[in-house]
């Protein structure tokens, strides 16, 4: 008997919202009382969004500060892979899927099982691909699509494809970093062609993204043996989005996980009451590996010193700060303490701001480079 399956088309959504968007219906499709199998959402970004991969450094991938300037959002995935960039001719393909109603368990098997239908369609457009290594789609030697699949410990299965429909190779190479960078624009878009090529350049007419998405439908259809019952987004799925945005896909934490932990060093000047507080700090990541209090003010030099050697190798957390901070000045059992401990918490805290803003990656290397060895560049 067929299985009933959520589909759902979108269109022009940002980086937070599409990557929160394939997580929430992940979680959803294990739910006992989700009236689908499995959910497959096909959609475009807006022009653009710049994505790493799970397990990228994405401050070496993708260049920040020109996102920023361009207006371009800024991702990381659940699934691996390298850094991509995604807009209205580059097509998202998401799969959710519960794990225990697959017959095969294992990444590499799944990226297998979840192609075909991708193969599929490609070939009812006229174009013949393959695999290429274990997650990239290729055609004639040139990259046309990006696998990822992710494996959520509740049991459920995240599958992304990303489909390059038409691909605007300067926007690229503007946002990514990678090893073509010195070459000029001539060269550089023949480097890019070298490796990667598009549906609209192999297929022998120019399919529509409307049309692709419904090639594409229709194969995985008969592929899983499945009908659809087309449901957008509701008002009260989209709340509950908004809020994983916000937790995970907005939160700097989770983009700029996998950075290098390099020492950083900051500084800051905070005029108090009892004078002048000049605090320094030294971070190892998120772990503090020195503070030195210094300024203006009189006296508590032993308190200042009881506290810097309290929160040497402690962790850089607002909370744990101002408790050390409150107990100190118990212990200190000292009534007339000119500089307050919200003042000196803030002190610190605004240190270790500017010591986090201090960091410039510059690495090479992408998605479409994966072989390509990267070298560090800063001082």
């Amino acid at each position: 008997m067929q299985k009933k399956w959520r589909y759902i088309d979108e269109r022009d959504v940002s980086a937070s919202y599409g990557l929160a968007v394939d997580e929430f219906l992940m979680h959803n499709v294990v739910r006992e009382e989700y009236p689908f199998e499995a959910n497959l959402r096909l959609y475009n970004y807006a022009d653009y969004s710049a994505l790493c991969g799970r397990f990228q450094n994405l401050q070496a991938e993708i260049d920040i500060d020109r996102c920023k300037a361009l207006g371009y959002g800024v991702g990381r995935r659940l699934t691996g892979g390298g850094a991509i960039i995604m807009g209205r001719d580059q097509l998202g393909l998401c799969l959710t899927i519960p794990a225990h109603i697959l017959p095969f368990h294992t990444t590499r098997t799944l990226y297998h099982l979840f192609a075909r239908p991708v193969l599929s369609a490609l070939k009812k457009m006229g174009i013949t691909a393959g695999f290429k290594s274990k997650n990239d789609l290729e055609v004639g030697g040139k990259k046309i699509a990006g696998l990822g699949v992710h494996i959520d410990v509740a049991g459920s299965v995240q599958f992304h494809t990303s489909l390059l429909v038409d691909l605007d190779v300067l926007s690229m190479l503007e946002v990514l970093k990678i090893p073509i960078q010195k070459y000029d624009d001539r060269k550089k878009i023949f480097s890019v062609n070298q490796r990667m090529t598009t549906v609209r350049r192999e297929a022998d007419r120019r399919y529509e993204m409307a049309e692709i998405k419904q090639i594409i439908k229709e194969a995985f259809a008969d592929a899983f043996d499945v009908f659809y019952e087309e449901k957008g987004i509701s008002v009260s799925e989209k709340k509950q989005i908004h809020q994983l945005e916000l937790d995970r896909y907005k939160n700097v934490d989770w983009l700029l996980q996998h950075s290098p932990q390099e020492d950083m060093t900051g500084m800051s000047l905070h005029k108090t009451v009892g004078g002048l507080l000049r605090t320094y700090i030294g971070l190892k990541g998120e772990t503090i590996k020195s503070v030195l209090i210094t300024g203006d003010f009189i006296g508590q030099v032993d308190l200042f010193r009881t506290i810097e050697a309290r929160l040497k190798w402690a962790p850089l957390d607002a909370e744990f700060i101002h408790q050390t901070i409150d107990t100190a000045y118990t212990d200190y059992k000292e009534d007339d303490i000119a500089i307050s401990q919200e003042d000196l918490a803030h002190a610190i805290l605004l240190a270790a701001r500017k010591a986090k803003t201090v960091l410039d990656y510059h690495y090479d290397g992408s998605c479409y480079y994966p072989k390509h060895k990267r070298e560090y560049h800063g001082s």
